[in-house]
C-alpha cells in the first residue's frame, strides 16, 4: 500500500514538472536619479483605490473609468484626466495597469485584451484530480505559465513598469508571504530589496498582486543586500521603532530590515495583495511616509496647485452567500473556509482604510502647513494665482460598492464568483454597475459642480 502511495505520488511528481522560481527582477547596479515626480495636480484631483475579487473587480472598476472618462467637470474637462494616482490590488490590478499604460482614450481595448477571454477554463482548479496533488505540494495549483506568462502575452504585451507614466501614477500592490507587510511595486520597496523596478514585466507585477494562495504559486522577488548603491534611509528605522505610527507602516519598516538581512531573507514570495488589504492602501501610508515631506508623494507644485483631493475607493467585494446562517448547523467544511477567508481580507482591508483614513487627515494638515509657511514669491512660482487661499485644501474618503446600486443590481453583482474570467453578460452587468455606481456618488458629482 505504501509503495503504491509513494509511486502515485511520483507520477503526479512527473506530471506536474518542476515550478518554476525564477526571481522576476534584477539587482540594482547603480542608484537612478530621483527627480521630482510631477502629477499633474491642479485644482480638484482624484485617487483611486482599485479592490482585489478576480474578473468581478476587474469588470467593476472597468466600468467605473469608463463613467469617469464620461463625466466631465464645469470647465468641460473630463474627470478620469483628474485621476493623479491609482493603487491597486489583484483583479483590480489588471485594470489599473492596462489604464496605466493605454491612457484613458486607451481603455476601450481592455475589454478585448482581458475580459472577453476564457482564461478560467485554461487554469487547474480541482483539488481531486491526482495531478494537481503534487502541485499543491509546491506551492499551488496553477504557476507561472498560467497566470504572469498569460497576462504578458494576451494583455500588457512585453511592457514593463518604467512604462507606466506618472500622470496618472500607478501602484500595483501584493503580500509578502514570509513577513505579512503589503509590498507595492512603488520606489519605496524596490530601493528596499535593491533591486531595479523599472525593468520588472507588467505582467509579473499584476501576477503577483493575483496570485491567490493555493491557486496560484507565489511570484518570487530576489533580495539584493551585498554591495548594494543605497543604505536604508534613515526612516525606515525610525518608523520600526516609533510607538505612535500606524501598525501597518512599523510592521513594513520592519520587512524592509529583513529584506538588507540575508541571513533571514534572500527570496520575497509574493501572493495576492488582499492577503494584507484588498484596498491597497495601505502601501500609500508607506509612500506618503517615504517622502519625508509635508507634501509627499506629491510635487512642490501639486502641493500648491491642489484645492481638492477625492479618494475613491472602488470596492468589488463579494457578498455573503449561501443559507448556512438560518441553521443551527452552520458552515460545512467549504463553506467554513470560504467564510473564514472572506472574514480575514475584510478585517485586514477595514484596518489599512481607517490607517489611511488617519493619514490622509494628517497629509491635509501637513500639506496646510507647508502651504501657508510659503514665501509669496515661490507660491506664486509654483502656481498659486493671486486669489490663491493656503488653507483651502481638502481631502475626502469614499467607498463606491454594489451596494450603492439598487437591490436587485446589488443581489446579482455581490453575488458573482472571484474567479479570472465571466461570461460575456455577467462582464456587462458588472461594467453598466461600476457605472452606475460612479454616476450617483455624491462626491463624484460634486467634481462635476
Amino acid at each position: 500500500m505504501r509503495i503504491a502511495a509513494l509511486a502515485l505520488m511520483a507520477l503526479a511528481s512527473a506530471c506536474a514538472g518542476t515550478p518554476d522560481t525564477t526571481p522576476v527582477n534584477h539587482r540594482l547596479a547603480a542608484m537612478p536619479p530621483q527627480p521630482v515626480v510631477e502629477l499633474g495636480v491642479d485644482g480638484d484631483a482624484i485617487a483611486l483605490a482599485l479592490s482585489g475579487g478576480g474578473a468581478r473587480a476587474a469588470s467593476f472598476s472597468y466600468g467605473a473609468l469608463l463613467q469617469l472618462r464620461d463625466m466631465k467637470d464645469a470647465s468641460g474637462k473630463r474627470l478620469i484626466d483628474r485621476v493623479a494616482l491609482v493603487t491597486a490590488v489583484s483583479g483590480g490590478a489588471i485594470t489599473a495597469t492596462y489604464f496605466g499604460q493605454h491612457g484613458a482614450d486607451g481603455l476601450d481595448g481592455f475589454r478585448s485584451a482581458a475580459l472577453d477571454k476564457d482564461w478560467q477554463s485554461t487554469l487547474h482548479t480541482s483539488f481531486a484530480a491526482p495531478n494537481n496533488w503534487m502541485r499543491l505540494l509546491q506551492g499551488g495549483l496553477n504557476g507561472p505559465d498560467h497566470l504572469a506568462e498569460w497576462l504578458d502575452r494576451e494583455v500588457f504585451k512585453d511592457g514593463r513598469m518604467r512604462d507606466l507614466p506618472n500622470q496618472p501614477r500607478i501602484i500595483i500592490n501584493a503580500t509578502d508571504l514570509y513577513t505579512g507587510a503589503p509590498f507595492a511595486f512603488a520606489a519605496p520597496y524596490f530601493q528596499a530589496v535593491c533591486s531595479d523596478l523599472s525593468d520588472v514585466r507588467l505582467a509579473d507585477a499584476v501576477a503577483a498582486s493575483m496570485a491567490v494562495p493555493l491557486a496560484f504559486r507565489p511570484i518570487i522577488i530576489e533580495t539584493f543586500p551585498k554591495d548594494c548603491p543605497s543604505q536604508l534611509p534613515a526612516w525606515v528605522d525610525e518608523a520600526a521603532k516609533d510607538r505612535t505610527r500606524p501598525m501597518l507602516l512599523r510592521e513594513t519598516a520592519k520587512a524592509f530590515q529583513l529584506y538588507r538581512d540575508p541571513d533571514r531573507m534572500k527570496y520575497v514570495h509574493l501572493t495576492d495583495g488582499g492577503v494584507a488589504d484588498n484596498f491597497g492602501l495601505s502601501s500609500l501610508i508607506t509612500i506618503r511616509h517615504a517622502s519625508q515631506t509635508p507634501y509627499g508623494p506629491f510635487s512642490p507644485r501639486d502641493a500648491v496647485k491642489i484645492r481638492r483631493m477625492t479618494f475613491l475607493v472602488v470596492n468589488a467585494e463579494a457578498t455573503p452567500g449561501g443559507d448556512w446562517a438560518q441553521d443551527a448547523k452552520g458552515p460545512d467544511g467549504m463553506s467554513l473556509v470560504d467564510a473564514a477567508m472572506t472574514v480575514s481580507i475584510n478585517a485586514a482591508k477595514r484596518v489599512a482604510a481607517d490607517a489611511f483614513a488617519g493619514t490622509m487627515a494628517e497629509w491635509e494638515r501637513e500639506l496646510i502647513e507647508y502651504r501657508c509657511a510659503l514665501p509669496t514669491e515661490e507660491a506664486k512660482r509654483l502656481g498659486a494665482g493671486a486669489d490663491w487661499n493656503c488653507r483651502d485644501v481638502k481631502f475626502k474618503l469614499d467607498v463606491i460598492s454594489f451596494r450603492d446600486l439598487p437591490d436587485d443590481q446589488f443581489k446579482e453583482l455581490g453575488g458573482l464568483p472571484t474567479v479570472v474570467s465571466l461570461p460575456t453578460e455577467q462582464v456587462d452587468h458588472l461594467i453598466a454597475g461600476g457605472r452606475r455606481a460612479i454616476e450617483s456618488n455624491e462626491a463624484v458629482r460634486a467634481l462635476t459642480r
